[in-house]
This record gives C-alpha cells, structure tokens and sequence, in this order.
C-alpha cells in the first residue's frame, strides 16, 4: 500500500522554563503546517519547557503549567488535520517522566517515555511504571514497545538518544513490527564533529524506514552546552533534507509495512592499536573541526548575551594564544549579531611581567580588526596594594603573581559594570586541567568561552586560520602568536624576552593535552603511560613522560577546588571538567594513590 504523506520536522526559538510562551509558539508551528498540509509534524523533546531546564523539570508550578498547556494544545487541534508531538515533563507520583505525546483533531493518541539518559539526566528523570499515565483523569496509552497506528500507518518514537547505542532500546524493541516511520525529537547537544555522527546514525536507522529527527536548538540554556537545533529526514539510507534552525520537509510516497533492520552496525572502524595518535582529540577535518568550534562558542556566546540582554563585552587582552582565541570567537558572534566592533571594549593591562613582544601583537590584533585597544598601566596599583598586605613588592613570591592577576581582573569586572558589558574569560581546558590560574583572577570572568578547548587544538585552530585568513594584518599577528612562548608573564623580567615559560613548569602542553583525553576517557596511569610512550617515541624518552605524568596528576587533584568554581561555558567536545555536567572530583582528594602507581611504572 502506498500513502502520499508531507512531513516535516521543525523547532523554533524556546525560553528556557517559560512554558506559556513556548505553548503559544508550538501553536504558530503547528498552525502554519497545518494550513501547509503537513501531516506529519515533529517537534524537539521537552519543547514546551527547553531542554536545558536542570533541576526546574521538578518544580511543581512548571509541572503544573505543562500539563495545563498540554490540554489547551489537545483542545486546539480540534480543528488540525496534522498530526504533532509535544515534548514535556510530567510527574507520576515522586518520578519525573520526559514524555512526548501525538496530539490531533482534539485527541491525544498516545505518549512515548524517554528511556536512555544522558548522565545528568539520570538524577533527573525515572521510567513510568506502567503502560498508560493518567493525566487529569484521562488515561493515555504508552506506546514505547509497540507502535502508533493512525491512518493506517505505522508510527514508531524514540525519545532523545543515546550516543553508545546505534539503536535505541526502544527501537530494538519494536523493531519487528513493520514500522513506516520513525520519529526521534531530542535535545541533542552539539560537539565538535557531532552533526556527521548524527547523519550517519540516521542514514543507518533509515535504510529501510523513514527516520524524523528534530533537536531544539536557539534559546536554550549556554551555560555548559550549545544544542543542535538539528532538523533531519532520513530514508532509505540517505539524508533527505538537513537544515539547521529551519525546519526540513519532505513531501513523497511512501511504502508502508517496511521492517527497520538492526543488523549491528558501526559508525567508525576500529584504529590501528599500532598508531597512537599524538592528538585523539582533533578531527583531520580542518576546516570542518574549525567551523565547528566556531559555531559552537559563537553560538553560546550569542545566546548568553541574549538572555541577558546584553550589547557589549569586556576582554583583557594580552597578545597571547588564549585571549586571541577569545577574540576570535567575540568577532564571529558579532558578525552574526550584526553588532558594532565598538561594543568589543578591549583592554590591555601591563605590568611588571609584560614583554614587548606580547603587547606589541595585543595592538596589532586589535588593529587587524578595526578595534580600538585601551591600555592600563597596573604597576602602581599593584604595588600600592603589595604595600597595603605589608609585601615587600622585591619578592617574586605566588603573592606577587597572583596580585597582578587579580588586578587585572577588578579592572575588567568594574569596566564592565561601567559599561554594561560582559566579562569574557579566555582560560582553556589545559589550563583548567592543571589549575594554572590565578584563583579569582584570571580564573574569574562572567563568561568563558575556549574553556572546552586545549592549548594544542588552540594552537591548532588558529594555525588553520593563518593559512586561511585573506587579512594579511591578521595573518601576520598569528602567526607571530604562534611561535611565541606561552607565558604567564607575571616575573619581573626584561622587556625584550620571555624567560618564564608555561610549559618548563608544568610540562609540554602536547603531554598535557594527551593525558589530559585519557584521563577524561577514564584510561589508567599504566594505559596513559604506554600509550603516551608510543604516541611521542619520537619526541620524549620514558623519564620525561614519566616526570610529567607525575606532575600532572599533582596538580589535577590539588586545583579540583578551582574548577569546582569554574564560570559557565560551552562543552565543545563530550568530555569536559564542568563542575555541574563534567568530571566531577572532591576538592579535597588526595593524589597518594596516583603517585604509587606512577612509581612503579618502568622506565
């Protein structure tokens, strides 16, 4: 039998937690396929309340507006031919469910639970206990091992997804019972490289079906993920339309009663154990791994400053590699934003560490972009304050460092609340990783946006732009950050040269960023330190990255109490050290049982 159906995915721009409002929107959506002819319409998971809502999902007054903003769409489609899911929470005695529900002409035709969490989401939502819920006296089927047969065809869906699993086990589960279609609205947060992972994981599940997928995207919450915001039609193992923040239509016949296969299946081939690469944690895509990044940290950066209705940013910047990074992605949001430059105030602090060569690029990146640069002079006021603690101010102790840090970071916080601006932090995950910052200082900012990034994919990024860039200003500038030391410049020092370098204290950061992945990949010491000796065979001999393994690990436990504190900002890879989404430590954990087992590794 073969039914001519138009179907379409769509999502629109949510406020998090405001469940009227995205009620009302929902409507619009659904009005306008309506009247469209759409018969088929999907929308992302949880779209009445976001996707980013935490712990809100359990408040009683949003609960309550879901279920009544469900029975207001249920009494508007008494006139919608289209049939339309809605995502939202409900509360089944003391669990939360994430429920979607197909709603048409005046009915709800059934509901489907979400049952493969993220992590976070396992503290979050449970699984409903029996196979209807009873929603203001009105029992509505779940359809999670079965499927949903309207106008005679068959409709599976899956609730969200799950990144170690091909097929969901929903799917598994209904996977013999001739399913025509397959809807999957999801919340789907986006990684460098995640949006292909996605593509073929619908060109698999719809090889022999048609596969719907919609994430939510603008509005969501940036304080530690950017979402897709992903519409997707997937058939017969090809992608048919693929749109970002718009929605994806596809108008055609379609054979009904088709099995969806699950043959295993798998998206990568197995690496060569033989080569370990030096850099898991970089796509070969150049181009495509640079989009990414910059899409994502605009993107956050876009959606923070609207949410708070915000014009302007503040950045302290050096000349190094991690405020130019910054910068570089402040421009990009502000192209999308159609903002002036001129709300990018730039400042530039030096002080008793800061060499010519450093300030030197700070004006010429600004200048490259058409950007005024501020400077402020903070050698007086650091020692008026080193005076004021009864310092010295002739010993280069951790006082000394941290004191012009700390500075610098008054200075941008009160020119911000001068100009109502957001304080843009530059630290990246390398650092974070080694808790090499200055508590309160630059560690503190009002957002950051490199902080899911290492020093090598830094380093990495801005490389592919020197190649790249048609601005022959701004080529020269990186290239000059490039190849200088990286440097806290915090040591009273000659002008004309860099002597206190990063990486002689804490290691090569090529070393860091690799134990750094393994660690988040929850490798062993032993497993890290045979790998890093085949990956740098080349580069270091044993001792060396014995030495440095050791180090790393001191400071990975000693600083947790940094990152416990860590300032909001986007995950661009799926393991980050957000404290509210990432690893999680005690801030108190000794480094005892690491260091026994890295002295009993051979040499």
């Amino acid at each position: 039998m073969k039914k001519n159906l138009k179907l379409r995915a769509d999502n629109f721009k949510i406020k998090v937690g405001n469940v009227s409002y995205n009620r009302e929107q929902i409507k619009k959506v659904v009005k306008k396929a309506n009247d469209e002819l759409v018969n088929i319409l999907l929308l992302p998971e949880l779209c009445l309340t976001g996707a980013s809502l935490y712990d809100g999902y359990k408040n009683d007054d949003i609960l309550s507006s879901c279920l009544d903003s469900l029975f207001d769409l249920k009494k508007f489609s008494e006139n919608i031919d289209t049939l339309f899911s809605v995502g939202l929470p409900i509360k089944e005695g003391n669990k939360i469910i994430d429920m979607v529900f197909l709603l048409k002409e005046g009915e709800i035709c059934g509901g489907f639970f979400k049952d493969n969490f993220k992590d976070h989401e396992k503290y979050i939502f449970d699984l409903p206990e029996n196979d209807f819920v009873s929603i203001k006296g009105e029992y509505i089927r779940i359809y999670n091992k079965s499927f949903l047969e309207i106008d005679g065809v068959k409709i599976s869906l899956s609730v969200g997804g799950n990144e170690d699993k091909i097929i969901p086990d929903s799917l598994n589960a209904r996977s013999n019972n001739d399913i025509d279609i397959i809807l999957n609205p999801s919340a789907k947060i986006r990684y460098i490289g995640s949006r292909e992972k996605t593509e073929d994981k619908i060109k698999f599940l719809s090889q022999n079906t048609t596969y719907l997928f919609s994430s939510t995207g603008l509005g969501e919450s940036s304080t530690d993920f950017v979402y897709e915001g992903l519409n997707i039609i997937g058939k017969n193992g090809r992608i048919i339309k693929n749109n970002r923040d718009e929605f994806s239509d596809y108008n055609g016949f379609f054979d009904v009663n088709r099995n969806i296969s699950t043959e295993d299946f798998h998206l990568n081939n197995a690496s060569d154990l033989g080569q370990i690469n030096k850099y898991p944690y970089i796509s070969t895509d150049k181009e495509k791994y640079v989009e990414d990044a910059f899409e994502i940290a605009s993107n956050a950066l876009i959606q923070r400053m609207e949410a708070i209705s915000c014009k302007k940013v503040i950045l302290g910047l050096s000349g190094g590699l991690d405020s130019t990074m910054a910068l570089l992605f402040i421009v990009k949001a502000f192209e999308k934003m159609n903002l002036p430059k001129e709300n990018i105030l730039l400042y530039t602090m030096p002080a008793f560490g800061t060499s010519k060569r450093t300030k030197s690029n700070a004006y010429k990146l600004a200048e490259a972009f058409g950007i005024k640069l501020n400077e402020i002079v903070i050698k007086d006021a650091v020692n008026i304050h080193l005076k004021d603690i009864g310092h010295d101010g002739k010993s280069q102790d951790i006082a000394y460092e941290n004191a012009q840090a700390r500075e610098r970071t008054q200075i941008l916080f009160d020119k911000g609340n001068m100009e109502n601006a957001l304080v843009i932090g530059t630290g990246d995950k390398s650092e974070i990783s080694q808790g090499f910052a200055t508590y309160n200082g630059d560690h503190m900012s009002s957002y950051v946006v490199n902080a899911s990034l290492t020093k090598t994919e830094l380093r990495y990024t801005v490389g592919y732009l020197v190649e790249k860039t048609e601005n022959e200003k701004l080529k020269e500038v990186l290239d000059d950050i490039l190849k200088t030391p990286i440097s806290p410049e915090l040591k009273n020092e000659s002008e004309d040269k860099i002597s206190q370098k990063t990486e002689d204290i804490i290691g090569p950061y090529e070393l860091i960023d690799f134990f750094t992945y393994e660690f988040l990949e929850n490798s062993s010491i032993e497993e890290i330190y045979q790998k890093a000796k085949a990956a740098f065979k080349d580069d270091y001999d044993s001792k060396t990255i014995k030495k440095w393994l050791k180090s790393f690990y001191k400071r990975l436990t000693s600083s947790q109490f940094k990152r416990s504190v860590s300032v909001d900002g986007p995950a661009m890879s799926e393991k980050s050290f957000s404290p509210r989404r990432g690893y999680l430590l005690p801030s108190d954990m000794s480094s005892e049982i690491f260091m026994e087992r890295i002295e009993k590794l051979d040499d």
